[in-house]
């Protein structure tokens, strides 16, 4: 169940504007989890480098639990806006919000009973100056907030519950995540609108993110502890020579950095930690690029072909091993006749294999695990708009 109320209300001095409102949203909870024996099923290949093909239940253990609990979700925030010009061309914003999210709970495993609260009061602040007709530049400051999942709370402790003969501990004690975001970005527009580009640079830390620390007997404890970094440069262009044909450019360059990420508290383990390290999965160039022809000889036609790049990246979390990326072409046409539209699309055009993502263990004999795209694909519709409105 979700509720939202909002409130706007303009003034005449510096051209102010106050915006305020309230989301309120309940959420029941009802969840049990047991462990389970699985046996894998491997693909053929050379001893120690097989991938695995499929898992096979081979037990359960419905008395050994590793949760069973119930919880009420009751999420709410307010959140007030004010802006205005203190100068012509020049608007600035302040906001701030309030977020509050309560858990009331019965844990069937501890036999306990009790309540949570996650709340953080963020704030915002941001600048928007258009000195000319054909350019506009930007600036902002902004907070995050991201409270611990419901299931990460919830799960036993290493070494407590089950069979251990040591009662049940639980994760009470995680921390919200907290972000700071900074960006600065503008825009151009030349040669009447027909060229435009848009820009943005954003940098952005993360604190108390969740970490998954293996200890020295191999099980797992969550933290909230872990610090990363974000930053890149977004950017689009955009021109339209004539009525027939318009083409569309964007992409991104961005990192994505571990600063402080525990991996294991293990001696053993060669990896202890991923501070300094690259993410996994994540493509420093990405970009999606279009031509798109309106012929005016059959006015009710759209054509388009699109190239979508995504560059290499890591696929395991110490930096070893990289997937080299790809790029894919997609066509697309229709026809529109009144309120009928027919239309076609030929997906992944070259037939390429690829795929989606590509991911690999830290350890050194790791295989990669890849997640195939479609094949060419084409898909063909027919479709009617009408409207109410006479």
């Amino acid at each position: 169940m979700a509720q939202l109320r909002q409130h706007t209300q303009k003034f005449d001095l510096l051209n102010m504007k106050f915006v305020a409102g309230a989301l309120y949203d309940y959420s029941p909870v009802n969840y049990w989890s047991y462990v389970i024996d699985l046996k894998a099923n491997l693909n053929p290949g050379e001893p120690g480098k097989q991938t695995v093909d499929s898992y096979e239940i081979i037990a359960e253990h419905p008395d050994s639990k590793l949760a069973d609990y119930t919880a009420d979700i009751y999420n709410s925030a307010e959140y007030a806006q004010f802006s205005f010009n203190p100068f012509p061309k020049l608007v600035l914003t302040i906001g701030g919000r309030y977020d509050n999210m309560k858990v009331n709970y019965n844990n069937a495993l501890d036999k306990s009973t009790g309540s949570k609260v996650y709340d953080k009061a963020t704030f915002k602040i941001g600048a928007n100056f258009n000195p000319v007709e054909f350019a506009g530049f930007y600036g902002n400051y902004s907070q995050g907030f991201a409270p611990p999942g419901i299931t990460s709370i919830f799960r036993t402790k290493p070494g407590t519950g089950g069979t251990t003969g040591v009662p049940a501990e639980f994760y009470y004690n995680l921390k919200p995540a907290d972000f700071d975001n900074y960006e600065v970005g503008g825009w151009f527009s030349f040669f009447q609108n027909k060229l435009n580009f848009d820009y943005a640079f954003y940098y952005m830390e993360g604190k108390n993110e969740l970490l998954n620390i293996k200890l020295p007997d191999n099980s797992t404890d969550y933290r909230s502890a872990g610090e990363t970094r974000h930053k890149g440069i977004e950017f689009g262009a955009s021109y339209k020579p004539s009525k027939q044909f318009n083409i569309r450019l964007g992409g991104t360059y961005a990192q994505h950095t571990y600063i402080d990420f525990k991996l294991s508290d293990k001696p053993t383990d060669p990896v202890q930690n991923l501070n300094g390290k690259e993410m996994p999965a994540a493509p420093k160039w990405t970009g999606n690029s279009e031509v798109s022809y309106y012929p005016n000889w059959l006015p009710n036609l759209r054509t388009s072909f699109e190239w979508q790049l995504v560059g290499s990246y890591y696929q395991d979390q110490i930096n070893t091993f990289k997937y080299d990326g790809y790029n894919i072409f997609n066509a697309r046409v229709g026809y529109q006749w009144k309120g009928i539209e027919v239309y076609g699309n030929v997906m992944n055009l070259t037939d390429k294999l690829y795929a989606y993502n590509v991911s690999r263990a830290n350890t050194t004999n790791a295989q990669p695990t890849y997640t195939a795209a479609a094949p060419r694909t084409f898909v063909f519709g027919i479709q009617y708009n009408f409207s109410l409105k006479k």
